[in-house]
């Protein structure tokens, strides 16, 4: 016999919904603003520059925003929102760098490798070892990642290990902004934290920045619009967005919508810059893609949860 739905079921079905929609829409204005940050660093701007610029854009406009949406009595901050504050200023910094250092594509693959941070360390915390579908998955994954960074290749020259490895500590940030933020972010002043988190990694940058000097590339009058554009397309709508929609739907879930990007940034980056991936770097990419769905659909979240926690 079927249970007739109620009220309240239907309204979580429907939050569940409009939270996968807010992820995916943040997934296209992340690939669009990859290409757009490709495009300033080619010009000449610093990556840490254009994190100087992009987050403060996107604080003002949170706090325009929360100006008309937050109470009064806001709470004061939390430790723990000031620390996914730095993990959000560490985050911005490590995807500019990797996206400096490697093709859009490869540095976006490399970010959505995420997944496998979490199995390592639920691996690693808890005594039972992983089931064989899961290893089956971290070995695709460990395979895709060695394809897309030119690794096995005959030509070494091309191997950039540094921009490799800022790529993979992207994932890292990703990774602990992600369960940090689900865990930060069950309030009823999301809004309100997310303020603050971008608050803590603007004064970060703004910090580094003085230390720096005027930054004269950054301020070129043909830029102005692309900083403008991270600041507010690729910072503050994308990273609102998914930070709401990881509040209605699991942080897994979402990070396998989000594994479309590298899909959508790699087309984007063949249309604008002529970016191409070589036969093994699309067979690594596949794989990767792959890896990251497998591993979220065969985990199940709440123990997964129950051994983050």
């Amino acid at each position: 016999m079927l249970k007739a739905s109620t009220p309240q079921t239907a309204t979580t079905v429907s939050q569940r919904r409009l939270g996968l929609v807010a992820v995916l829409f943040a997934v296209v204005l992340w690939a669009v603003a990859a290409n757009m940050i490709s495009s300033l660093l080619v010009a000449g701007v610093n990556p840490f520059e254009l994190a100087v610029s992009s987050v403060p854009i996107a604080t003002f406009g949170l706090a325009v925003v929360g100006s008309f949406r937050m109470k009064p009595e806001a709470k004061a901050m939390s430790l723990q929102q000031f620390i996914l504050g730095l993990l959000f200023a560490g985050l911005i910094g490590a995807n500019y760098l990797a996206i400096a250092r490697l093709p859009v594509a490869v540095a976006i693959l490399l970010l959505f490798t995420s997944p496998l941070m979490v199995v390592l360390w639920i691996a690693l915390t808890t005594p039972s070892m992983p089931r064989r579908s899961v290893l089956a998955a971290m070995l695709l994954l460990i395979v895709g990642v060695v394809l897309v960074s030119k690794v096995v290749e005959s030509n070494f020259s091309e191997f950039n290990g540094f921009g490799i490895l800022i790529g993979l500590s992207s994932a890292v940030f990703f990774t602990t902004y992600n369960l940090q933020g689900e865990r930060v972010g069950h309030s009823d002043e999301t809004l309100g934290v997310m303020l603050k988190t971008f608050a803590v990694a603007s004064a970060f940058w703004l910090t580094y920045q003085v230390a720096q000097g005027v930054p004269v590339t950054l301020l070129e009058p043909e830029n102005i619009w692309k900083i403008l554009y991270v600041g507010i397309a690729g910072t503050l709508l994308p990273y609102s967005l998914f930070f709401w929609g990881i509040q209605r739907v699991q942080t897994e879930r979402a990070v396998v919508i989000a594994t479309l990007e590298p899909v959508i940034a790699s087309a984007l980056a063949w249309l604008w810059f002529g970016q191409t991936l070589t036969f093994l770097q699309l067979i690594g990419g596949i794989l990767i893609i792959i890896a990251v769905t497998a591993l979220q659909l065969i985990k199940p979240s709440s123990q997964a949860t129950a051994k983050i926690d």
